[in-house]
């Protein structure tokens, strides 16, 4: 007999001893029985610190979509100012806007 047969055969045998008990129309059905526990209950936590402010929960979050060469110029920059890309665009836009007369918001 092969493995597979031998599996088969094994899940259609039913168990020797079942923990299924057969309930009858008139029994009603009731709660498992609460665990005993004999260890001492754990009081209730108090609420977290609010999360350290980051720019990702303190910003709004904006998409820009960028021609391939200045996606290129923008991380060639970053690498070679051993900075990252969001800093060097965050640069551009604080530059533009005081330009404009937006002194500030960045």
């Amino acid at each position: 007999m092969s493995k597979r047969n031998a599996a088969l055969e094994a899940l259609t045998k039913a168990p020797a001893t079942s923990n299924v008990v057969e309930l009858k129309a008139d029994d009603a059905p009731t709660a498992p029985p609460e665990p005993v526990s004999s260890e001492t209950p754990v009081p209730p936590r108090a609420p977290k610190a609010p999360a350290r402010k980051t720019v990702a929960n303190s910003a709004a979050r904006s998409m820009l979509y960028l021609p391939p060469k200045a996606k290129r110029k923008f991380k060639e920059i970053a690498f070679h100012e051993n900075r990252k890309e969001h800093d060097i665009y965050m640069e551009a836009l604080r530059e533009y806007l005081e330009r404009k007369g937006h002194k500030g918001l960045l």
